[in-house]
């Protein structure tokens, strides 16, 4: 294992525990908290189609369901993430990684995958190139633009083919200085915490 994906590995494990401390209503708080801060950006009233995720709640993924309801209000098309193929391993080949890009059918027309994901059925997939705002998950982000996630490569995978503002909701907790990234990592332009809006030098 290398240096960079043993640091990422200590990253994310430190992460998880964050969110396995805290509280249920710590978490609602933060995560609100975060919401708040994600609403008041420019970019949420100038785009017209988010790419968003849909929280895995007991997870303590930050909770985006009432950003999604407040982008939905204002008339903005809304795009969830369906995982078209499976990885087992992180360190499968990266190809494989891939999502497809489904209309948000409403909270009731979502399905739980084998991964505990809540997304679209199978549907008509909408080509990326329209897409102007990616919410992007993550355990935790750097001022530098790079993120953790899962490490299976299924976002590096989609951003890396779209020219969209990239948003990264973390924890004030989850925010360092310095994520290590390699060749593949796409970075974020925006970091979005309970605390701060950090623009990173990939704006």
């Amino acid at each position: 294992m290398s240096s960079i994906s043993e640091r990422k590995a200590e990253l994310r494990a430190r992460f998880l525990a964050y969110r396995a401390s805290i509280s249920e209503s710590e978490y609602l708080e933060l995560s609100q908290r975060i919401i708040a801060t994600a609403q008041r950006l420019p970019e949420m009233g100038s785009v017209s189609v988010v790419h968003a995720y849909w929280p895995i709640l007991d997870r303590r993924e930050v909770d985006t369901r009432p950003l999604i309801r407040w982008l939905e209000s204002r008339g903005k098309t809304i795009l969830l993430p369906r995982i078209v193929s499976f990885r087992e391993q992180p360190d499968e080949q990266r190809a494989r990684a891939r999502l497809s890009h489904i209309t948000y059918p409403g909270e009731q027309g979502l399905r739980v995958n084998r991964w505990g994901i809540a997304e679209p059925p199978p549907g008509e997939e909408v080509n990326p190139s329209i897409i102007d705002l990616v919410v992007v998950p993550a355990f935790g982000a750097g001022r530098n633009g790079h993120r953790i996630g899962h490490g299976f490569g299924y976002y590096d995978e989609f951003l890396g083919n779209v020219d969209a503002v990239k948003v990264a909701l973390v924890y004030d907790a989850c925010l360092v200085d310095h994520v290590p990234h390699e060749a593949h990592d796409v970075p974020m332009d925006v970091v979005v915490t309970e605390n701060e809006v950090v623009r990173t030098a990939y704006m």
